[in-house]
């Protein structure tokens, strides 16, 4: 009874209209501060994102950094990079739609049009155990699309597996920890569907690319 007086008692906060942007407008001191508070539906988004980026960094749990990290980056390298209202509104609706999937269901918005975008399925933190994952700084991006597969028998953890045929570790089973294992047996089980998995690559001594276990890896559903 608690929990769901709880839940109702959220649905009606996030059901009410947005009273503005997520921060003091008459303390608006940058250009793009200023700019958000000067446009009501811009405000509002700001709003909405604020709320969706709490709900996500819960839901996303142990890899709460990874997803801390990702805002700092989508902040100053698409956000602040707008000139206008309009490329405001562009970049927080495209970020809103990312985020949406996983939304706890009382914060889901259920007043806003968002854009089919690639949307963000989980965050697999990096491994616990520094001495088996020591970080590796200098690893290159790895950017690939497939489905993921669940290949715990063959001894490899969880793989992303592309159209063209090559397999790319996601998980390996020497780092099955916390909820990332449920996580992935699920989307592995689930309706067939296309991923793009975000992360820095590691190659092993057989020369395959598989993602760097000490770097969070992103994974999108693609719409």
């Amino acid at each position: 009874m608690k929990s769901a007086l709880h839940g109702l008692l959220l649905g009606l906060l996030w059901s009410a209209a947005a009273s503005g942007a997520s921060f003091p407008c008459e303390k608006a001191q940058s250009r793009i501060e200023k700019a958000i508070c000067a446009d009501a539906e811009v405000s509002d988004l700001d709003e909405y994102l604020a709320r969706y980026y709490s709900g996500a960094r819960a839901t996303v749990r142990e890899a709460a950094p990874c997803l801390v990290a990702d805002q700092r980056q989508w902040l100053s390298t698409v956000r602040n990079a707008c000139q206008d209202a309009a490329c405001l509104k562009k970049a927080y609706l495209e970020r809103l739609g990312e985020l949406h999937a996983i939304q706890p269901g009382a914060s889901s918005l259920r007043n806003v049009a968002l854009p089919s975008v690639p949307s963000l399925a989980w965050i697999i933190p990096p491994a616990a155990d520094n001495v088996a994952a020591p970080p590796r700084p200098g690893a290159k991006p790895l950017v690939a699309r497939g489905r993921i597969v669940n290949d715990f028998e063959k001894g490899d953890g969880f793989v992303l597996r592309t159209a063209e045929g090559a397999t790319h570790i996601l998980l390996l089973t020497m780092f099955f920890d916390g909820a990332s294992v449920d996580v992935l047996d699920a989307l592995a089980k689930g309706p067939a569907a296309t991923f793009l998995a975000r992360g820095h690559g590691a190659t092993d001594p057989r020369g395959n690319v598989h993602y760097e276990p000490s770097r969070c890896v992103f994974l999108y559903r693609m719409p």
